[in-house]
């Protein structure tokens, strides 16, 4: 039987809708995900929790996505994650600088699950599936296990 942890995705969004309905799809796809809703808390969450991937949104309170990703990028606890922006911005300049600015894939909002899903695949490191005796074999054989009885 193989283990395999599930992919963690960073969704920012401050329309709480959209985040939400979106959050959910990844669930129900077998995704761990975790949320903010503007730039500050995205930069703190994607610190904290080092998700696998993290889908941003251009248009936000406070800072846009340009600025985040920008953040996100030039910071060395962030720089290896994978940016996917989704934005209904679809003007050929805004996928110009959003790119300039380190995202790895550009998205137009309103899209289809598969169709996430497909960029999704694609963005996420490849992550192998790790049988739990191939595991604990592994955990033995870097260890000695010795059992002795009690006053022997």
């Amino acid at each position: 039987m193989a283990l395999r942890i599930a992919p963690k995705i960073l969704v920012v969004d401050d329309h709480d809708i959209f985040r939400n309905a979106l959050t959910k799809a990844l669930r129900l796809s077998h995704y761990r995900v975790v949320q903010a809703d503007d730039g500050p808390t995205c930069l703190f969450v994607a610190r904290q929790e080092q998700p696998d991937l993290i889908l941003l949104d251009l248009v936000m309170n406070g800072q846009d996505g340009f600025s985040i990703c920008r953040q996100l990028r030039a910071d060395p606890t962030t720089s290896h994650i994978p940016i996917l922006v989704v934005s209904a911005w679809t003007e050929p300049q805004v996928r110009k600088k959003i790119l300039a600015a380190g995202a790895n894939a550009f998205l137009e909002k309103p899209f289809s699950t598969s169709r996430l899903e497909q960029y999704i695949e694609y963005l996420l490191p490849r992550q192998s599936t790790t049988s739990i005796s191939t595991q604990i074999g592994h955990v033995l054989t870097r260890s000695t296990l010795t059992v002795s009885p009690q006053g022997a």
